[in-house]
């Protein structure tokens, strides 16, 4: 598959190099192949001097739960009907057909070692 880029439009067909800011796997290709420095395609956003900008505020930490102004918002009250629940394995929505049936007299095999006569939780050949 080939994607078409433009350089002087920051744009490339496979769509990362707009989203992200950030030279796609294509970008990286072309540049190369043309020597050009692949710094010049990288957004100013992610200049050191503007994460630096980004960690100067002062955070202030959240004060105890005491201190907090009530609520006065909308109370939402869950359906109890809408919970699954959370006993046992999850059902399962798909629909069985001949595949599923066991082939009959067939006799059963240890899941380990592959003989009859016994299962996997007393194989002798476990240990």
């Amino acid at each position: 598959m080939s994607y078409k880029v433009k350089l002087n439009e920051w744009w490339c067909d496979y769509g990362q190099f707009q989203a992200l800011k950030l030279p796609c796997p294509h970008v990286i290709v072309v540049c190369s192949f043309f020597h050009l420095q692949l710094a010049t395609f990288v957004s100013p956003v992610y200049s050191l001097n503007n994460i630096l900008k980004a960690y100067e505020i002062q955070f202030h930490p959240i004060q105890n739960q005491d201190y907090w102004s009530p609520y006065t918002g909308p109370n939402m009250i869950p359906d109890p009907h809408m919970r699954r629940s959370k006993a046992g394995r999850p059902t399962t929505d798909r629909i069985h057909n001949e595949m599923d049936d066991p082939i009959p007299n067939r006799p059963k095999k240890c899941s380990y070692c592959r003989n009859e006569g016994h299962n996997r939780t007393n194989c002798p050949y476990r240990h």
